[in-house]
C-alpha cells in the first residue's frame, strides 16, 4: 500500500466521521451559488448520452439510495469482496487505473486480473468502471496530468471496449495533488483548475470530496464531484446503517467506498454485515442499491425508472413479447397480482428486447418469484446470437413459500457487440414455480 493510498484512506474515514454528524447538512446547491468565479461547465454531449443511456432519472419513490466503490487492488476484490457481492445481488462501480496491471504488484496488487477478465466480470456482475488515472501518482505538470486523465481513460476505453468509462474517481495523491485540483473540493474546482476542465472535458461525470450527501434530484450535474463514506474499517461499516438514516431524512443517498488490500478478516466480517442489512432493506422495499453513475441518476421524488423488458405492470396483452404461451405457461391473476404459473410440459419462458441507446449502461433484473414446493431456478440475461459473448446467469434455490421472494441480479448491458439481449427463466428441479413479470430497471 503507498503512502498516497493510504492518506486517501485516512482523509475517507475523516470525511466518513463528519458524515456521522451531518444530520442537518446544508443542500450541495447552496454552496455553489451563481456569485462562482468559476461555475461548472459540463460537457454537454458526455452527459446527453450519460442520461439517455439510463433512460432518465431513476426513480426511487421516496427511497433512499445507495452505491457501493471499490479503489483498484483486484487481487482481494476478486478473492474476498467480490463473493460477498454476488452472494447479497450488490453492485459495486471499481476505479480502476490504467497501468493498475504493471504498477500493482505482490499479494495488494491486480496482476491476478487481466483486462479481458475484468470486463467479463463487469458484464457478468454488473461492475461498473471508472477512470481512477493511470499510475495512482501524483501529476505535477499539465502533460503528466493529460497522462493521469486523458490518456487513462483512453487506454481503459481500449481495454474495455464493451465498457463505457464515463465516471472519473480522483485518486487522493500527496505533492501538488494534481496541480492544486485535490480532488475536487468543490464544484467550482472542475473549472477553476487544469485537472478539472480535463476531467470534465473527458467524462460525463466525477466524483470528488464535496462534502455532503447525494442529492438525489434526478439531476446528475448536482451529484458532481461528491464525497463518500469510507466502509474499509469495521467501526465504520457497523456504522453504514446510521449513514444511511441520516441520508433518508434529508432526501439524499449514500456512496459507500473500500480499498480491498485495507480489508482484513474483522472488517470483511463488518462488511457483510452491512451487505446483508442492505440486501434485506432493499426486498423489504425500503432501500434502492443503484451503482454510483446510478446514484448521480436517482431521484428521490418519484418513482419512474426505465425498464428494458416493459412498459406495463404485468404479463398482459398477449404476454407482452414473452413466449409463455409458445412454452406452456399459464398466466393468472390472484388478488390483483398477475403471473405465470409453470406447468408439467413447459419449457424456459424468455423474452429479447433491443439494447439500442442504453446499450452500456447498468442494470438490475427484478425478479419476483414462488415457489410452494421448493425448486431451484436458473436466471440469465445474455446476447441470444453470441452467448459465448455475453452471458450472465445465476441458479437460485427457492425453499417452499406461500409468499414471491425477490430475485436480483445486476449486469452491464455490452456497449458493443451485443444489439439484443435475451432474459430467460428456466426451471431446473421439479416443482411448483410462479413468477411475475420481472423487470431490467436501470440501476
Amino acid at each position: 500500500m503507498s503512502t498516497d493510498s493510504k492518506a486517501f484512506s485516512r482523509r475517507s474515514f475523516l470525511y466518513a466521521g463528519a458524515f456521522g454528524a451531518a444530520a442537518s447538512l446544508a443542500p450541495i446547491s447552496a454552496a455553489h451559488g451563481a456569485t462562482e468565479t468559476y461555475p461548472f461547465t459540463p460537457n454537454s454531449p458526455l452527459v446527453d448520452a450519460f442520461v439517455a443511456r439510463r433512460g432518465g432519472p431513476i426513480g426511487t419513490g421516496g427511497k433512499v439510495a445507495v452505491a457501493f466503490r471499490c479503489d483498484h487492488h483486484l487481487n482481494k476484490f476478486e478473492s474476498r469482496l467480490l463473493p460477498l457481492h454476488r452472494k447479497y445481488g450488490i453492485p459495486v462501480t471499481i476505479a480502476a487505473l490504467s497501468q493498475m496491471f504493471t504498477v500493482e504488484t505482490g499479494a495488494n496488487g491486480s496482476t491476478n486480473l487481466s483486462f479481458p477478465r475484468l470486463q467479463a466480470l463487469a458484464l457478468e456482475n454488473g461492475l461498473e468502471i471508472a477512470n481512477h488515472g493511470a499510475t495512482h501518482t501524483d501529476a505535477a505538470t499539465p502533460q503528466r496530468l493529460r497522462e493521469e486523465i486523458v490518456y487513462s481513460r483512453n487506454a481503459l476505453s481500449t481495454a474495455l471496449p464493451k465498457l463505457p468509462v464515463e465516471l472519473f474517481i480522483p485518486a487522493g495523491v500527496g505533492g501538488t495533488q494534481y496541480l492544486g485540483f485535490e480532488g475536487g473540493k468543490s464544484q467550482s474546482s472542475f473549472q477553476k483548475y487544469l485537472a478539472g476542465r480535463l476531467i470534465t472535458q473527458q467524462h460525463a461525470m466525477s466524483t470528488g470530496y464535496v462534502p455532503g450527501y447525494w442529492p438525489m434530484t434526478g439531476n446528475p450535474l448536482d451529484s458532481m464531484g461528491n464525497i463518500h463514506v469510507g466502509i474499509e474499517n469495521a467501526d465504520y461499516a457497523r456504522r453504514g446503517p446510521e449513514f444511511i438514516a441520516a441520508a433518508r431524512k434529508q432526501g439524499r443517498g449514500v456512496c459507500f467506498m473500500y480499498h480491498p488490500s485495507l480489508v482484513d478478516d474483522t472488517d470483511l466480517q463488518a462488511i457483510e454485515g452491512f451487505f446483508a442489512w442492505c440486501a434485506r432493506e432493499r426486498d423489504a422495499g425500503r432501500l434502492e442499491i443503484l451503482t454510483t453513475t446510478g446514484l448521480m441518476m436517482s431521484s428521490f421524488t418519484t418513482s419512474s425508472r426505465h425498464d428494458l423488458l416493459s412498459v406495463s405492470a404485468s404479463f398482459k396483452a398477449g404476454w407482452n413479447g414473452w413466449n409463455g404461451a409458445a412454452a406452456n405457461w399459464a398466466r393468472l391473476t390472484d388478488s390483483g397480482v398477475t403471473y405465470a404459473r409453470r406447468g408439467s410440459i413447459s419449457t424456459a419462458l424468455y423474452k429479447d428486447v433491443p439494447t439500442g441507446v442504453y446499450a452500456g449502461s447498468a442494470r438490475q433484473l427484478r425478479i419476483s418469484m414462488r415457489s410452494t414446493t421448493g425448486l431451484r431456478v436458473k436466471i440469465e440475461v445474455f446476447d441470444p446470437a453470441s452467448p459465448g459473448s455475453f452471458n450472465a446467469a445465476k441458479t437460485i434455490t427457492l425453499s417452499p413459500a406461500a409468499g414471491f421472494q425477490q430475485v436480483h441480479q445486476y449486469i452491464i448491458l455490452p456497449l458493443t457487440g451485443t444489439p439484443r439481449v435475451r432474459v430467460r427463466i428456466t426451471p431446473v428441479s421439479g416443482g411448483e414455480l410462479h413468477v411475475q413479470e420481472p423487470r431490467l430497471l436501470a440501476a
